[in-house]
């Protein structure tokens, strides 16, 4: 005991003595990002309801989905979804349909939401999807989003560029609703 209480004093001024003994914090270099924007005007009590978005397997993780082959993924752990992006594209998509009339809903299947290293840092969205309006045939359609390039400095950069996508395909289910019967859409009865 008497030992103990002999070393205590050195212990505790070696301690407040700024020794780096224990490790020191490290900062967090994680940034979350969300896809969504400010709440859009309320829907057109007939206008075209949007079901739930249904994503690829690969795209129900939080961090952000790099193509670098054909066939693998890798995700950017610092770049991290801060809500889920099935939900996140449902709003901006419902956000962007709700004012267009006529009733309806739309089902939409996103199979690419990610950036894609093999061909220079491009941004894709490839997704498909079902118009089924009452009264009308059902129409389904597939999409490809503009390509668009990203220089791979900015991960604020990158969102914008994947809620451009996201607004390109809601435009182009816009047109398809809007378009007459026969035109660009395989109809199914």
């Amino acid at each position: 005991m008497k030992t103990l209480h002999r070393f205590l004093p050195a212990l505790t001024l070696l301690l407040l003595s700024g020794c780096d003994l224990l490790p020191q914090p490290q900062a967090d270099t994680r940034r979350h990002f969300t896809l969504s924007g400010p709440p859009a005007a309320p829907a057109l009590a007939d206008g075209l309801a949007v079901r739930p978005v249904q994503l690829a397997g690969h795209l129900h993780n939080r961090a952000m989905a790099v193509r670098v082959a054909e066939n693998e993924i890798i995700y950017i752990e610092d770049a991290l979804w801060a809500e889920p992006l099935d939900q996140a594209i449902t709003q901006l998509l419902r956000a962007r349909l709700g004012s267009v009339g006529g009733g309806g809903a739309v089902t939409v299947q996103v199979q690419r939401f990610e950036l894609v290293r093999p061909e220079s840092n491009t941004v894709r969205l490839a997704a498909s999807y079902t118009i089924d309006r009452p009264g009308a045939p059902v129409r389904q359609a597939t999409f490809n989003a503009s390509p668009r390039a990203w220089t791979g400095s900015d991960y604020g950069t990158l969102v914008g560029l994947l809620r451009e996508a996201v607004g390109e395909l809601g435009d182009a289910i816009a047109a398809t609703a809007s378009a007459p019967a026969g035109t660009d859409a395989v109809e199914k009865k």
